[in-house]
């Protein structure tokens, strides 16, 4: 829940300061308490520099703030206090904590280090885009953190968390069973899971290029591609959702005498090859292309297909196979009966189909009709209208600067909305799974979300915004449902969960980056 919050900023007096003429580094530091609710929320933005935030039992919050200058000389260095400013802002429901710091630095260079006690019981936000570490120990309400670089640790974290990142490592240490939801998404690194030997619960595990290992007794239940689906021990609990692009994800059991950890990856491909060699396959061709001068049409019945660049529209299918494309100056139409699809920059209208097989798609730059039977979809950016639907996989947009319809009968569905964009139309709806939008602070909307839960006690869905929830009976089951104009309102916004939670949050992130290709 997010509360009107007045925004001055207070510069911090720094107490102490330890100035070396020659070299010239300055390194002060600063503890100030700020008022927060137990049920409050917690907002942390650090550029450059560590985070340690810790929950306990005491009132309030406690931030100690250590900033270390590094300039070229004494002159430089005093531009550098004046121009990295530490801002209080907030109230004891919302408090927000920043480091403010100018674009462009000549001649010097900062860090600055966080350690934050806090109510364990309040939600937490995390912003950093440098960080060596980020540290989050006893906390029971909301964690979310997006980051850059840098190694994220979640220690004793028992309530739902969203982790973003690029670079670094994850790693979260479970002193108890899971109870809540998690969500790690990351581009180039490793995710490390620690749990007890006796929990239960649900992992999805989705990596390209890494490895899957672990020492617990993980039962598969579902593979497409590049991701895994199964449980631990009993059926049911909650479902960690763990994706990296580049990176191996390792669930691990705690405690001494635990076995050496086993490849998922390895033993379902052992799998595949034992049963596959009874099958015979229609021998398959593959087409390589790196340049073509127009309009490409192209129909065949198993083949691999891969081209650099088209110069003009293009229409590709193929009974089985995998589709790569990299530039399309056009309308793009792309469709397999199964086998994963790669595309890369689509200047005109796109139709994406596979029977099965996870989808990437780099820019949708009109937007589009994408689906999937069964497989993840992953869009990095969409510049139109785009409807995407997957037979039973996640979705995930990292950067809609158009209107959005996502559905998936399995899986979890996470949207970030452009943040140059005021408002806009938004659809999601996961019949096993959980919704995730991220949008900026100024975003307006009218927001109408949904969950159906067996669970009459559950509390569903977070958001930031402050919005109206009701509950009520649906035969054996509970529907949580939240509305409400946000900044005054704008476009709808409708998501729908079942057995899975909303998190609808307000976070400012840099917007994803798409070059336009030289024709």
């Amino acid at each position: 829940m997010r509360l009107r919050i007045a925004f001055s900023c207070v510069a911090a007096v720094f107490l102490a300061s330890n100035a070396v003429a020659a070299g010239v580094t300055l390194t002060d530091r600063i503890s100030k308490e700020i008022p927060l609710y137990i049920a409050g929320s917690f907002w942390i933005d650090n550029p450059v520099g560590s985070i340690e935030i810790y929950g306990s039992d005491l009132p309030g919050a406690v931030v100690t703030v250590t900033r270390t200058l590094n300039a070229v000389d004494k002159e430089t260095l005093k531009e550098a206090r004046e121009q990295t400013v530490i801002s209080f802002e907030g109230d004891p429901n919302v408090a927000l904590v920043r480091t403010l710091l100018p674009p462009v630095r000549h001649g010097w260079t900062c860090s600055v280090a966080y350690s934050v006690r806090v109510p364990r019981t309040v939600h937490v936000k995390v912003a950093a885009k440098l960080a060596d570490q980020i540290r989050l120990m006893n906390i029971s309400g909301n964690v979310t953190v997006k980051a850059f670089s840098g190694t994220i640790t979640l220690d004793n974290v028992t309530g739902p968390a969203s982790i973003d990142t690029i670079n670094g490592r994850v790693v979260y240490q479970y002193r108890q069973k899971p109870i809540a939801h998690a969500q790690i998404q990351a581009v180039n690194a490793d995710i490390d899971v620690f749990v007890p030997p006796d929990s239960s619960f649900n992992w999805i595990v989705d990596t390209i290029r890494g490895d899957i290992l672990t020492n617990l007794p993980l039962r598969v239940t579902g593979v497409a591609e590049t991701q895994f689906r199964g449980g631990v021990n009993a059926p049911g609990g909650p479902t960690l959702t763990l994706q990296t692009i580049l990176g191996t994800v390792r669930i691990l059991a705690t405690g001494p005498q635990q076995s050496n950890p086993r490849s998922i990856r390895q033993a379902v491909v052992s799998q595949r090859v034992t049963v596959q060699k009874t099958v015979a396959l229609q021998p398959s061709q593959r087409i390589q292309l790196p340049f073509v001068d127009g309009p490409w049409f192209s129909s065949t019945s198993v083949a691999d297909i891969a081209v650099g660049e088209i110069r003009g529209p293009a229409h590709v299918e193929t009974r089985a196979g995998e589709i790569e494309l990299g530039v399309v100056w056009g309308e793009c139409s792309v469709v397999t009966l199964g086998g994963p699809l790669n595309l890369g920059d689509i200047m005109g209208p796109l139709t994406a189909r596979t029977g099965a097989g996870d989808i990437l798609i780099r820019a949708a730059r009109d937007g589009g009709r994408i689906w999937s039977g069964g497989g993840i979809i992953r869009v990095l950016y969409t510049g139109g209208p785009t409807s995407i639907e997957s037979g039973g996989g996640d979705i995930v947009v990292r950067q809609a600067a158009g209107p959005i319809n996502a559905s998936t009968r399995s899986g979890d569905i996470s949207i970030t909305a452009d943040p140059n964009q005021k408002t806009q139309k938004i659809q999601a709806r996961t019949d096993q799974g959980n919704v995730i939008l991220n949008v900026n602070p100024r975003f307006a909307a009218d927001i109408d979300a949904t969950v159906m839960t067996s669970d009459p006690d559950s509390n569903a869905i977070h958001s930031d915004f402050n919005l109206t929830i009701r509950r009520d009976r649906v035969g054996n089951r509970t529907r949580v449902r939240a509305t409400g104009k946000v900044n005054g309102g704008g476009e709808r916004v409708e998501l729908y969960a079942e057995d899975g939670d909303i998190h609808i949050t307000t976070q400012s992130a840099a917007p994803v980056t798409v070059m336009t290709p030289v024709q």
